[in-house]
């Protein structure tokens, strides 16, 4: 049971604050304050107060009466002169003024609550909220649920993981339930979206999916696009916003999609919108990042060059739009340093330039040590990393961002000991990285993988595994500009996979990163 900033156990026994302190109730003060509570709001006199307590077994008084309350208000931290509980009536009694809190609603990424206007319409308006719970519940990413609290008021105790709140308002004309609904985000109370919408008693399926479809899309558009050009110095880069939104909303592994659906109705209504624009090139990037988790999803070179074309067209068309935001200026350096079309030197100028200019430091420092990286200054890039670390949120996407980043230039330095570090740091964040980038990461000069990794080369066709040897360099190695450094980042992966399936499976750019000669094959291969 809570009242105000306490909250009393079952058996009225104890009482705790919000502060943690925790207090024991004597038998008369416990008997005194259940009869308080169960009278809220009404006048207690002493000769009643002295009957009630007389039938609990406790010998007293009118003046006992008021020294009883007196050590009562002290336990509760209490005030006769301001009282928030206990308020004396002179001449009369005692009354019992605090209210009793509603309990705290359940844990939940999205609340429904507020919601206003049930009293008139109580079966129609909760039939609509039970509806609309459910199909949001369906469509917001797997273990992140949606709840509803009609009661619930700003003020209330709230769980620290509730991430937005819908406001509900219902007013009810002829056959049809006018209803408006505003999306919070829940701890500042900040509109993030408002909407409208009708019911009508035939049918309510089809206004409750556009709604529910709304509310999605403004929690994403929330989440991932950046509302202004004021950068926070701990904000993540826009491709990792990206996949924060579109992982906290997908309920699929290539969560690409998400975003794809997202950002086609999105510049389907703002066309000429450069944000979007430079969004749509991060998601393209993303979807060729996304490749090795979906078989069906391994693109022809072709194809791939295709995609870096429409990225760098992006890039270039939109840089003079968005000049004032330093995360877009960020991400179009990104798209530009991340196709290797000769444009290193302008992603560095526009990384710096960011840098100097905003306040979006953690951002930069990530693109900073990429382009440090692969030029060869290992020791600071690793610097930009660990300095963009320590202001990310630990286990964030960002946070494993930076440290596939930061093992990327521990494994180009060939630095064993340091790299296993940090990949045992990656790996116990995320396990599943592990399986995703673990055979990258390997030893060459292992006689074998460990068994979780090494149980998955067999399963691999040879073509397959020929486009992973193909993505894992265009991805980690291209860029570097030493030979060495792209040597080390492949030589894992490339002694591992020819191990099982010869030098056929390595495409020519990797080929010559390791000066063999094209079409020529290895003993390994003659002996097969």
């Amino acid at each position: 049971m809570r009242f105000n900033d306490l909250v009393f156990d079952d058996e009225m026994l104890s009482v705790r604050r919000d502060d943690g302190a925790e207090q024991r109730l004597t038998r008369q003060e416990r008997a005194l304050l259940l009869h308080f509570t169960n009278n809220a709001g009404k006048l207690l006199t002493r000769p009643r107060l002295v009957e009630l307590m007389a039938r609990d077994a406790s010998e007293t008084n009118e003046r006992n009466i008021d020294f009883i309350v007196n050590r009562l208000r002290r336990t509760l931290g209490d005030s006769a002169r301001q009282p928030r509980f206990i308020a004396t009536q002179y001449g009369e009694g005692y009354v019992w003024i605090a209210q009793l809190a509603a309990p705290a609603p359940d844990s939940a990424f999205l609340l429904i609550g507020p919601v206003y206007g049930l009293r008139e319409q109580t079966d129609r308006a909760q039939t609509v909220l039970a509806k609309l719970t459910v199909k949001l519940d369906s469509q917001i990413g797997t273990g992140r649920k949606v709840s509803c609290a009609p009661d619930w008021r700003p003020g209330m105790p709230m769980p620290h993981d509730v991430i937005y709140g819908l406001d509900a308002s219902f007013r009810a004309e002829a056959e049809t339930l006018h209803a408006a609904f505003v999306l919070r985000h829940a701890r500042s109370r900040h509109v993030i979206g408002a909407f409208r919408a009708r019911f009508e008693n035939s049918n309510t399926a089809g206004a409750i999916d556009v709604l529910a479809a709304e509310v999605k899309s403004a929690i994403w558009t929330h989440l991932a696009v950046p509302a202004n050009a004021v950068a926070a110095s701990s904000d993540a880069p826009l491709e990792v916003r990206l996949y924060d939104a579109a992982d906290i909303l997908s309920r699929t592994p290539a969560i690409w999609r998400e975003n794809e659906g997202q950002l086609e109705r999105a510049r389907a209504a703002r066309p000429d919108d450069p944000t979007l624009a430079i969004m749509w090139g991060l998601n393209l990037y993303a979807r060729l990042l996304s490749q090795a988790l979906d078989a069906d999803e391994m693109m022809s070179a072709a194809a791939w060059l295709a995609i870096e074309d429409e990225m760098e067209a992006l890039a270039f068309a939109n840089l003079s739009k968005v000049q004032d935001n330093p995360l877009l200026v960020l991400a179009v350096a990104k798209l530009l340093f991340f196709i290797d079309r000769g444009h290193s030197d302008l992603a560095a100028q526009l990384a710096d330039e960011a840098f100097a200019n905003s306040t979006a430091f953690a951002a930069s420092f990530a693109l900073q040590g990429q382009i440090r990286m692969c030029r060869g200054d290992i020791a600071e890039a690793i610097a930009f990393y660990d300095d963009g670390m320590e202001m990310s949120e630990p286990g964030s996407a960002f946070h494993r961002y930076l440290l596939v980043l930061k093992c990327t230039a521990l494994l180009a330095a060939n630095q064993r000991p340091a790299l296993e570090r940090a990949c045992a740091e990656l790996y116990a964040i995320k396990p599943a990285t592990r399986q995703e980038i673990g055979v990258l990461m390997a030893d060459p000069k292992a006689r074998k993988l460990p068994p979780d990794i090494e149980a998955v080369l067999p399963m691999l066709t040879e073509a397959r595994a020929r486009k992973l040897v193909a993505y894992f360099y265009n991805v980690f190695a291209r860029r570097f500009d030493s030979r060495e450094h792209r040597r080390n980042v492949m030589h894992g992966l490339v002694s591992h996979m020819v191990r099982h399936f010869g030098r056929k499976v390595v495409p020519e750019p990797v080929s010559r990163t390791f000066g063999w000669r094209v079409g020529r094959p290895s003993k390994a291969d003659e002996g097969r």
